[in-house]
């Protein structure tokens, strides 16, 4: 068997057939290259704007404290430096909370109603971070955007399955991971352009506070974007005729995505029990682990390199260039077939970036601000293994499992990272910086693990198929990754 056929059964046992006449379709329906991009087409028109939207929205609302960090919000609220690592903590233990009732949630109703609901809810509460004025208060609601913002990522997740092949999802996973970087330039803007305005008097209330209602606001508005235009399935989308519905079912079915939304306890513990479960999750909590340090507390790294506040908004901007790293990356793993080894590269970056800012002396600052700008790209790991959760975990109910279990690991991680920033560290914050460095190197060796991991079971797949023959399976509904013998682990 050739690797492009072996491709080809990359959890997809559907054999190449003539295609069938008119409008009626049957199991055995094979797509013309035509109908294919114009489904594609389709799905990047009208669906994937707005889940680039989403997540831009969830990544700015979730920095905007980073920003305000250095716009007064610390000394009007009266926060130590331990109080403003704790209210990064908490929006984690929300996060952790929330994650697994809104995979459930997912999987039980309508996925667009859940998402829609969910982004006005923690918009509203974004908008209460300005009426917040003590520690307390301030944790409360750090607490309740995280619970509610956990739905956004594993929601994501299943709208890029449902629309999108195997090999299109790394790229399409990218593409709204990289929104990460337009919330860098937003943020940045938005937090200068206040802060301006607070130094000329312009403003009736604190520029921090303003942050946090405009975020508010516009997460609000694009909750009800995606309640009026967002399907919860592609046999519900205003966008496609009823003809165009049934192809991008026939479309995806290689995602053996079923239909039920019946719990399945044997594909809950079969998770528990699959050692690929275990390996996402780690890269998860390795990965997060320094990102609880970047993303909460970069506006003070900036600082400590001896930048004045304007410009530490305006150079922070800069980290936008983590967008390219989001496209590049996942698009390269797609279009050379390995998207765990592609992730070498941008961990190596970070590892490199990460030890300028630590060893390197005082006075060079500009040596120091490349490292800074060298630390981001590591982040790209997350969408990746995200991606690779996607094409690889068949089964509902245990890929909503798996996804959870990622994204707990991703909160326990978030959590850790804002303690290790300590103010009696101060000024080289050398456990910080070697605990990250660590960490960084350890996803790397993990992700070379779930590659070997790919490669043996699809080798044993295929001399198994070789000495029985091959059985092509009609009926997927309850398979997993594990039970369907004809799956193979696309890398």
């Amino acid at each position: 068997m050739s690797h492009d056929d072996k491709e080809k059964l990359a959890g997809d046992v559907v054999p190449t057939l003539a295609r069938t006449d008119g409008d009626e379709f049957d199991d055995n329906y094979v797509l013309t290259p035509e109908e294919d991009k114009a489904l594609k087409r389709k799905a990047d028109l009208h669906l994937l704007p707005i889940l680039c939207l989403g997540y831009f929205l969830q990544f700015l609302d979730k920095t905007s404290m980073s920003y305000a960090a250095v716009m007064g919000f610390r000394p009007d609220n009266k926060l130590s430096l331990s109080d403003y690592s704790w209210l990064g903590s908490i929006f984690y233990l929300g996060y952790l909370v929330g994650e697994y009732p809104m995979c459930v949630l997912l999987q039980k109703l309508p996925i667009a109603k859940v998402t829609a609901a969910n982004m006005i809810i923690w918009g509203a509460i974004l908008a209460m971070m300005a009426v917040a004025h003590n520690f307390a208060g301030l944790m409360v609601v750090r607490f309740l955007l995280g619970f509610f913002e956990s739905s956004i990522t594993p929601s994501l997740a299943l709208f890029t399955g449902q629309w999108y092949r195997l090999r299109e999802q790394g790229t399409r996973t990218g593409l709204w991971f990289s929104m990460n970087g337009l919330g860098y330039i937003v943020g940045g803007a938005m937090g200068w352009g206040l802060l301006k305005a607070t130094n000329e008097h312009k403003l009736a209330i604190a520029g921090w506070r303003i942050i946090f209602i405009a975020c508010g606001i516009a997460t609000v508005a694009a909750g009800l974007l995606v309640l009026f235009f967002i399907p919860d399935t592609p046999e519900k989308a205003w966008f496609l005729n009823e003809r165009e519905r049934r192809l991008v079912k026939i479309r995806t079915r290689e995602n053996q995505q079923p239909s039920n939304t019946a719990w399945e306890w044997p594909q809950f513990w079969e998770a528990l029990r699959d050692p690929l479960t275990w390996l996402y999750s780690l890269v998860a909590i390795l990965a997060c682990i320094p990102n609880g340090v970047t993303t909460n507390f970069f506006t003070i790294i900036l600082s400590t390199l001896n930048f004045s506040t304007a410009d530490t908004l305006l150079l922070g901007m800069i980290n936008s260039w983590l967008g390219i790293n989001y496209i590049l990356y996942p698009w390269l793993g797609d279009k050379f077939k390995n998207r765990n080894l592609m992730t070498l590269f941008p961990c190596a970056q970070s590892i490199t970036g990460f030890a300028l800012v630590w060893a390197l002396p005082k006075h060079m600052q500009a040596g120091r601000l490349a490292g800074f700008y060298l630390i981001i790209p590591y982040i790209v790991c997350l969408p990746i293994t995200l991606s690779l959760i996607t094409s690889n975990v068949a089964g509902k109910t245990k890929k909503s499992t798996v996804n959870a279990l990622y994204l707990i690991f991703y909160c326990v991680g978030n959590l850790i990272g804002p303690q290790t920033f300590r103010a009696q560290d101060a000024p080289n914050y050398t456990p910080c910086y070697v605990t990250c460095i660590v960490c960084v190197a350890l996803v790397g060796v993990t992700q070379v693990a779930i590659y070997l991991v790919y490669r043996r079971e699809n080798a044993r797949r295929d001399k198994l198929e070789e000495a029985q023959g091959v059985h092509l399976l009609k009926d997927l509904e309850g398979l997993t990754d594990r039970t369907n013998p004809h799956f193979r682990y696309t890398y």
